[in-house]
């Protein structure tokens, strides 16, 4: 039987305002722990719940019970060792999902609309009025139908574009989406789209997943990532920028991050970098607090 109150250390990594948020949910004492040793120190002394973006391996304390992952990738956790220790795993997916959202939408219509290419020209007082497009009427593919692609999605739709994607069960989606298949079909949403969002988690399966003939695919379209970095090849993509038809892509995500400052991306008219910051909220804090309250109600069997 689980404690009615527990003690729950979080990682020193963590969105501004957090611990204020997590201070008022019910049943559970929140230890801020100010480095990796005191987050050790607080596990060893009887907390039964890590709080945490980073994870290493001696957060394995015999007393932990439950791991609330405060990021929405979950591929820097040991998933297979927690769960033959019976130590439960919860991503934050939910919590994070609007704002990422949101900032694809944001990269996709500065893209689009050409506003990274204006902002450029602004920087040195050059008046250059660029050839746009629109997205309305459009087809949006989105690869990972997941809490954040539904998002995504939903967005999409709102501006009268026609949302197509995949996931891993299609069978089970319910959204949005006029088109949904399986992952072994990205080669067909990209012949489809016009425009490819990228939502993906880090597995061995989505490594290397956009690539050169998934951007010829694509054709005169737009590439959105705000996924992980390692599902779309960047070699195959500069070389789609630079020599194919691909009309501009908006990043957030890299295979390597920071992008280092002899990328090619950073020089090329047609890109537009934000540093992995679509995460990024004032509201972040409060969903997180919110998830973490639903997912220990759950974890207790309470409604």
């Amino acid at each position: 039987m689980v404690s009615s109150v527990e003690t729950a250390v979080l990682h020193p990594l963590h969105p501004p305002g957090l611990p204020a948020e997590l201070a008022l949910v019910e049943g559970v004492t929140i230890e801020p722990a100010v480095d990796a040793d005191a987050v050790v120190a607080a596990l060893n002394a009887g907390a039964t719940i890590l709080l945490t973006f980073a994870w290493e391996d001696r957060f394995m304390a015999k007393n932990l019970r439950w791991v609330q992952a405060i990021s929405a990738g979950m591929e820097q956790f040991p998933a297979g060792e927690l769960r033959a220790r019976g130590i439960r795993l919860t991503s934050a997916g939910n919590a994070h999902a609007p704002a990422v959202a949101e900032h694809a939408i944001a990269l996709l219509l500065t893209v689009v609309r050409q506003i990274g290419s204006a902002m450029r020209n602004a920087s040195s007082r050059n008046w250059m009025p660029l050839p746009a497009h629109e997205v309305a009427g459009r087809t949006l593919g989105v690869l990972g139908l997941g809490a954040i692609g539904e998002d995504v999605a939903t967005r999409a739709a709102a501006l009268g574009m026609q949302v197509i994607g995949t996931k891993r069960r299609p069978s089970e989606y319910e959204g949005v989406a006029k088109l949904v298949l399986g992952p072994e079909s990205t080669l067909a949403i990209c012949e489809a789209a016009d425009a490819l969002v990228v939502a993906l988690p880090h597995t061995l399966d989505t490594v290397g997943l956009v690539g050169s003939e998934e951007l010829a695919a694509l054709g005169e379209g737009w590439l959105v990532n705000v996924g992980r970095g390692s599902a779309i090849d960047e070699s195959a993509l500069v070389q789609a920028l630079t020599e194919g038809e691909l009309r501009g892509a908006g990043l957030d995500v890299f295979d390597t991050e920071p992008l280092p400052k002899e990328s090619p991306l950073w020089n090329l008219p047609n890109v537009v970098i934000t540093p992995h910051m679509a995460w990024s909220s004032d509201r972040l804090p409060r969903r997180l607090a919110q998830e973490f309250e639903t997912n220990l109600r759950t974890s207790r069997g309470q409604p």
